[in-house]
This record gives structure tokens, sequence and C-alpha cells, in this order.
């Protein structure tokens, strides 16, 4: 028994670097080229059917709900604002939301917004982009590094995120 412990701990090393590792790539080709590999795709994609056998915590059904809480709407709202997020941001959502479940993705979702936020608001202080101005900037590097984040610490962000909401009495 404790052999099989030690491979299915070992399984998620590996699948968890594997995704970090991806992660990086798709952020890093998405910054340079405003484009996302479908090969990385096939790779994240791998990863999130084999983190089914190795984190069977996530329930199939909080993974098939990941898969298209965010990115469908995503998908909607590309469909009436052209150019809104790019298809490779949605395929990515959809990808690690079956990876993550839906409430990591969400914490993770939630972090890449504020992280694209922030690069939105530094480029608009700098100069480099005018208010107004139809501008683009690769969102893949913000989702990329909340998906990242979220991996590892998921809970907590939820419980930082919902304490905004509850009143102490």
């Amino acid at each position: 028994m404790l052999f099989w412990e030690k491979g299915v701990w070992m399984g998620k090393v590996i699948v968890t670097a594997a995704v970090s590792i991806l992660l990086l790539a798709v952020a890093w080709t998405d910054f340079k080229t405003m484009e996302i590999p479908d090969i990385l795709f096939v790779f994240l994609g791998i990863c999130a059917l084999a983190s089914v056998k190795v984190f069977p915590e996530i329930p199939i059904s909080e993974r098939l709900t990941g898969a298209v809480c965010i990115s469908a709407p995503m998908y909607l709202l590309c469909r009436f604002m052209k150019d809104a997020f790019g298809e490779g941001d949605i395929l990515l959502l959809l990808i690690m939301g079956f990876y993550l479940g839906w409430k990591a993705l969400f914490a993770g979702t939630l972090l890449g917004f504020l992280f694209g936020g922030m690069e939105a608001c530094f480029l608009l202080s700098t100069g480099k982009v005018k208010f107004g101005e139809h501008a683009h900037m690769a969102f893949g590097p913000a989702l990329c590094a909340g998906l990242f984040l979220a991996q590892f610490c998921s809970q907590e962000l939820i419980s930082w995120y919902v304490s905004f909401f509850i009143i102490v009495q």
C-alpha cells in the first residue's frame, strides 16, 4: 500500500510540474507572439486527462462544470464583441477548468483578471496605451499566472475572496 501511495504522490508531482511548465510556455509564447500554439493545448489536455487518475478528489462533475463555467460565457461574449478575448484564452480556460475543477478555476481566473487589470493600468500609466484607444494585449500570461497559483492555493484564494462578502457582527 505504501508503494501505491508513493506512486500517487509522484503522479501528482509529475502532472503538477508538467502543467506548471506548460503554463509558463503558454504565457511566454502568448506574450511574444499573441498566439498560443495548438501543441501546448494538446499537452495540457493530456495532463488534464491524467489528472483524473492522480487527483481523484476532484469529481468529474466539478471538472466538467469547470470546463464550461467560464470558457462558455467568454466564448459567447466573443461572438458579440469582436476581439474581447482570444480563442487561445478561451481554450486555456476550458482545459484548465477540467484540470482544476470549477472552484479552483474560479480562483485562478479571478487572479488572472486582477493581474490583467494591473497590466492594463500599467500600460495606461506609462502612456504606452492611451485611454479610449483600442489596444490589444496578451491576456494569456495574466491568466497563466492566476491558474498557476490556483494549483497550489485555490482554497486559500477562495476563502480570501469570500471574506469580502461576509459581514462580521
